[in-house]
């Protein structure tokens, strides 16, 4: 359990796209806030498609860390021991 402000709130769009943001509607999947390894690991898992029970791409995940401010290629620097997803 972490607070509710080092958390970011992910959901699917129709289009297959994520999208990041606490009032968007549907099923979410929360994330840590600032890491970009966290977004990785659960990329890796299959994170986002079992909690958002749906086919996630690698190029939705890409956007997402487009939109979060994570540099392409940005793996972060820390790594959570478990990402909340």
């Amino acid at each position: 359990m972490q607070p509710a402000d080092d958390m970011v709130r992910v959901v699917r769009l129709g289009d297959g796209s994520l999208r990041a943001g606490r009032s968007l509607p549907g099923r979410g999947a929360w994330l840590c806030r600032g890491s970009a390894a966290c977004v990785e690991s659960a990329l890796r898992r299959r994170a986002f498609e079992r909690a958002l029970r749906g086919p996630v791409g690698v190029g939705a995940v890409d956007g997402l860390k487009q939109e979060l401010g994570y540099p392409a290629g940005d793996s972060g620097t820390s790594v959570p021991e478990s990402p909340v997803v």
